[in-house]
């Protein structure tokens, strides 16, 4: 469901600007839960540039419930840009047309991109993005979010309590707060 979007960015006016990486629940959402919205995110170049993709994501999309660019720099000159949406069995489909609409703006498809999810806690290492590795990777219920949750907090308390000493495969991620 995309509104008409009039006022805007002249082609390839944030080329260089993306880095092609986004990542899923790395941070916690300000508009609910974390089992209700997915977080993603991208690492953007420069403030002015956050600034232009995050209105172009939230003025141009009825499905993004909010986005909002980082407060202060993540890195020298680097900005995150966070987008929050519900988590829905269409979440794919729409997040891959926006990404194919921003490569007017960036230069870059769909294709060119990667993505992690930061829950995952047997493969935290960046996949092709595509919708069937969002799919496939991100949990599109609020019901799978938790259940997925509760399997994972199960494995831990089982490990601690065997005192069985081992290397974790994967670090345990917990969502960053955003400031």
């Amino acid at each position: 469901m995309k509104q008409q979007f009039n006022e805007g960015l002249d082609p390839m006016a944030l080329e260089d600007r993306v880095e092609p990486v986004v990542h899923f629940d790395e941070y916690v959402p300000k508009m609910g839960e974390s089992d209700d919205i997915i977080v993603a995110s991208f690492k953007v170049n420069g403030k002015t540039a956050a600034q232009d993709l995050e209105n172009f994501m939230e003025k141009g999309y009825d499905w993004i419930l909010d986005a909002e660019t980082s407060p202060g720099e993540i890195s020298e000159g680097n900005y995150v840009v966070f987008v929050e949406a519900e988590r829905r069995s269409s979440f794919p489909s729409v997040f891959i047309s926006m990404v194919e609409d921003m490569s007017n703006i960036t230069g870059l498809a769909p294709s060119d991109y990667t993505m992690v999810y930061y829950k995952d806690s047997v493969n935290e290492d960046s996949v092709e993005l595509s919708e069937q590795n969002i799919a496939n990777s991100v949990p599109l219920s609020p019901k799978k979010y938790r259940d997925n949750k509760a399997a994972s907090d199960v494995l831990e308390s089982m490990i601690m309590s065997a005192r069985v000493p081992f290397k974790p495969v994967a670090k345990t991620h917990k969502a960053k707060e955003r400031t």
